[in-house]
Order: C-alpha cells, then sequence, then structure tokens
C-alpha cells in the first residue's frame, strides 16, 4: 500500500486508537505495524478471525489475553548466555502459563472459533519451564530455601549466626552501656550489624566505627565482640549470592535453550491479542463486518466468424470498468465524534467506477473522500467498519491526494505539490487501483484547471482505476454525465437552514 496515501488518510490514527485496546506491549507494537492486505483469501481470514473474537466475547467472559509480557529481550539475553533477573524469569513464567490457558480454551471451541482456534494452536509448550521456575522463585522474586540443598543450609547457617549477633548486641543494650547510645536499637551499615553510640561517649564501647550520622552527633559502631561474627555472617551472604547466581544461570541456561520457542510463544499471544483489539474495537464503535466480493469480469464482444459479416462489424467500445465493487450504507468517519458524524452512503451502480462529487465547499467532500479511504483499508486490515452494511472488493492499493499538499522544504505552492503526488500517482495506478482525489486542479487558473482535472480523469478512467473526485468545476460534472462507467455525486444543502447537511448521493 502507498505510505503517502495512508498517512494522508489518517490510518495511522485509526491504529493508534487500536493499539489502545490490546493487553500487552507486543500486540501494541502488532497494531502500530497493522498493514493492509491485498490478498482476498488473508483479508477474508483476517475478517473471520475478527468476527469470532466478537461472538467469543459474548458467551465466553474467560477468553483474555492474561499476564502475558514481551519476554523477548530475556529470552534473546538468555540465548546469548546472560543470567536473567528474577523479575524476567517470573514474566517468561507468567507468559508461558497465559498462553498455555488461552490455547486450551481456543481449542475446546474450535467448531466455533476455527481461525483463533487455528493460531491457539501454534502456540508451543516450553516443557518444564513453569516447574523449573515455581520451584526456584517465589512470588515477591525471592529465591526459595528449595532451589537447592546447599543454599538450604547456608541459610540455616546465616540464621545461627544471626541470632548469636541478635543476642549478644541485645545483652549490651541492656546493660550499664545502655547509657551511651543515642537509642536502644540495632541497626546494619556496609552489611555489618551496628549499635548508634553518642559521639561524646567514643571510645566507651571498644569497636569499629562504620559510619556517623550527618549532625556527627552518632557514631555506628560495630563492637569488638561481634567482629569475627559479622565475619562469618557477611562470609554467608557471599556464599549465599554465589549459590543463588549459580541457581539462576542454570535456570537462565534452561531458558536459553527453549528461547526461540518462548519468542514465538509471545509472537502468537501478540496476534492474538491484535484479534482481540479489533474485535473491542468493533464493538466500540458499532462496526458491522465488511463483505469481499471477487473483482467481475466484463467480456469483449467478438468479431463474426464469417469474413463478409466480419469485415461489415465495427466493434462497440471496450469495456473500461475493472469489475470493482463499492457498497457501503450508512459509513460513518471513524475518527469523528459519532454524535456529531453524519453518516453516508458511498454506494456504486454495478456499472460504474468513476464518481465525480460537487458541493459547497463546507468540508464534506473531503471527509466523503477519507471515510471511503478508511473504510477500504480498515476492511482489508482485518477490521469491522462502522457501516450498517459493507461490500468491497479487495485493491491492491489506495492512492489519495487530499489536504495541503505545500512543501515549504521544496520550495512548492500548493498546487505544485498536489501536481507532484498526483504525477507520481499516475505512474503507480493500475485496474486494481482505489484513487481518492480533493478539489482536483485547484490553485490554478480556473480554465486551466477544469481542463487538467479533466485530463487527469480520463487518464484514470482509461486506466480502469476506481476513482472518486471531489471537484467545483461544472465542466466535469458534464463530463461525468456523458461517459460511460462515470457519475456524478453530490452533497445535500438544506435550504431552509441554510447549511449543509453532509451527506451525499450518488447518481445510480
Amino acid at each position: 500500500m502507498d505510505e503517502k496515501s495512508l498517512k494522508t488518510l489518517e490510518f495511522h490514527k485509526v491504529k493508534e486508537i487500536l493499539a489502545g485496546y490490546t493487553s500487552f506491549s507486543a500486540g501494541e507494537d502488532l497494531a502500530r505495524k497493522l498493514a493492509p492486505t491485498n490478498d482476498l483469501d488473508e483479508a477474508r481470514s483476517w475478517q473471520a478471525e475478527t468476527r469470532e473474537a466478537i461472538e467469543l466475547f459474548e458467551t465466553h467472559t474467560n477468553i483474555t489475553i492474561g499476564g502475558a509480557r514481551d519476554v523477548r529481550q530475556p529470552a534473546d539475553n538468555a540465548e546469548l548466555g546472560f543470567i536473567l533477573r528474577a523479575e524476567d524469569l517470573q514474566a517468561i513464567q507468567a507468559t508461558i502459563v497465559a498462553a498455555r490457558d488461552l490455547r486450551r480454551h481456543l481449542l475446546k471451541l474450535e467448531y466455533e472459533a476455527p481461525h483463533l482456534a487455528d493460531t491457539a494452536g501454534l502456540i508451543e509448550e516450553c516443557p518444564g519451564i513453569v516447574s523449573a521456575i515455581s520451584c526456584t522463585i517465589d512470588e515477591r522474586g525471592e529465591v526459595l530455601d528449595s532451589a537447592s540443598t546447599k543454599l538450604a543450609k547456608i541459610r540455616q547457617e546465616q540464621q545461627v549466626v544471626y541470632g548469636r549477633i541478635q543476642d549478644k548486641l541485645q545483652r549490651l543494650l541492656n546493660s550499664s552501656m545502655s547509657q551511651y547510645l543515642q537509642e536502644p536499637i540495632i541497626t546494619m551499615r556496609g552489611g555489618r550489624y551496628v549499635i548508634p553510640l553518642r559521639a561524646d561517649a567514643k571510645g566507651r564501647v571498644k569497636g569499629i566505627v562504620h559510619d556517623h550520622s550527618g549532625s556527627g552527633a552518632t557514631l555506628w559502631v560495630e563492637p569488638m565482640n561481634t567482629v569475627e561474627l559479622n565475619n562469618e555472617y557477611r562470609e554467608l551472604q557471599l556464599r549465599e549470592q554465589d549459590e543463588i547466581a549459580r541457581i539462576l544461570r542454570e535456570l537462565s541456561a534452561l531458558i536459553g535453550e527453549q528461547g526461540a520457542s518462548i519468542k514465538r510463544v509471545v509472537e502468537r499471544m501478540a496476534e492474538l491479542d491484535l484479534i482481540f483489539a479489533k474485535a473491542n474495537y468493533a464493538s466500540a464503535i458499532d462496526a458491522v463486518e465488511p463483505q469481499f466480493d471477487t473483482w467481475r469480469s466484463f467480456p469483449q464482444a467478438k468479431p463474426p466468424k464469417h469474413a463478409n459479416e466480419r469485415a461489415k462489424w465495427t466493434p462497440p467500445p471496450r469495456n473500461l470498468h475493472p469489475g470493482s465493487t463499492i457498497w457501503i450504507k450508512g459509513a460513518r468517519h471513524p475518527l469523528l465524534d459519532p454524535g456529531d458524524v453524519v453518516p453516508t452512503d458511498l454506494t456504486l451502480g454495478d456499472d460504474i467506477f468513476t464518481v465525480l462529487i460537487t458541493g459547497p465547499n463546507t468540508g464534506g467532500k473531503t471527509v466523503s473522500l477519507k471515510t471511503l479511504g478508511l473504510m477500504v483499508l480498515m476492511a482489508q486490515s482485518g477490521l469491522h467498519v462502522p457501516a450498517i452494511e459493507a461490500r468491497l472488493t479487495v485493491f491492491d492499493d489506495v492512492f489519495a491526494d487530499i489536504g495541503d499538499e505545500q512543501s515549504i522544504e521544496q520550495s512548492l505552492s500548493t498546487f505544485s505539490a498536489h501536481m507532484t503526488n498526483i504525477v507520481r500517482i499516475l505512474l503507480h495506478v493500475t485496474e486494481r487501483s482505489l484513487v481518492l482525489l480533493d478539489e482536483l486542479g485547484s490553485g490554478t487558473d480556473p480554465a486551466e484547471g477544469a481542463a487538467l482535472a479533466q485530463a487527469i480523469d480520463s487518464y484514470l478512467r482509461d486506466k480502469g482505476a476506481t476513482t472518486f473526485v471531489a471537484t467545483h468545476y461544472t465542466e466535469l460534472k458534464k463530463y461525468a454525465s456523458q461517459k460511460d462507467g462515470a457519475t456524478n455525486a453530490s452533497l445535500h444543502f438544506d435550504q431552509e437552514n441554510l447549511s449543509p447537511t453532509y451527506e451525499m448521493s450518488i447518481v445510480l
């Protein structure tokens, strides 16, 4: 799809809204990268996924992404041999559990949601990881004593030494030496247990000064009779850290062995998250599933078999219609306030593929063009469309020239910038393109602009592109009424209130 036209039609804003309905960052990224397909089977499959999700949400409240997280970076790190943090391991565990639960739910609903079940069936098991993490790390992210016999023994020894340190210091707090203390508490400085000695009582308690208060009134002292115990305790802490590192290294190695599978699990969950977001977005905007027609063919007349008849035969004009379908009833622009937007019908007869839109310069023509463009882009992206009914063909590309194209950087006037963009479109357009042009030929001499607009429209018609052109030139209105495959459309105007209604009528 033409990236410039997608931006012109503000499809990125639709994707940003869609991203707000996702449940985790990987799904959010996928929503922002969503691109329309030009493959009919894929477009139909994407629409079926959205429909299945909407129907499931109406009857099954337990269908969720759960606690999935984007853990592809930790999985990459584990593959490279890094030791993962406990919180990363917990996130991996939560993601695998959420994926396992969602896979189980959707496979049970295979007959109700075959497309979703197919995606869920691709979620890999990652055996042994959940149980390994559960046996190693608790809910707070701490490594469990049971993670290894050695760790359990070290921590038991720590408790014994800790008790002896506390006992010695507590006895000091309860002795006559307490009169020299700032307050009767035991605290820690630099990984060693100390007591708060008043600065004016320095030397009353023999020991090592580890710190002092900001005012200098308090000294944090480690009494001499606890130095050896503190040394032993610190040594046990270091041994504990080494053992925890060894345990996490082994666990990270297990993650690394299945890193590719874990990343694929995240990708499958992101796909399902995107589908669920499409479903929730569709419900929020009261959208309908568009139906896709195949491109119709128009066989050309064949000359007579006999030579005499062939000599007199004049071939009829070639049918230029590309076989496209555009039939949208009650279309609503998805980015406008639902309370203010006026639904419009964008319906073409079977023999029409070029529409010339006229009406007052109140913005209605531009909104109609953008509405049609977004309807097509949304439909080909698997999104239901805000309308009453929609039937479309799948276009290979959507081109749009709408709005102020003035380029200060290239020193181009509005007219020149529009023409630069239109020339680019004309170079790439095919019979399976949708082209949307706003105020074609404006910004220059009226007579020249009308002639230029008519020439461009004729070129697009000869190419067989499905084209909608907004214009204020009466010459183009006459042109549309005289050419096969072309028609006029107009925006209604309330004569009593002297204001536009923004409703469009296409001459069928």
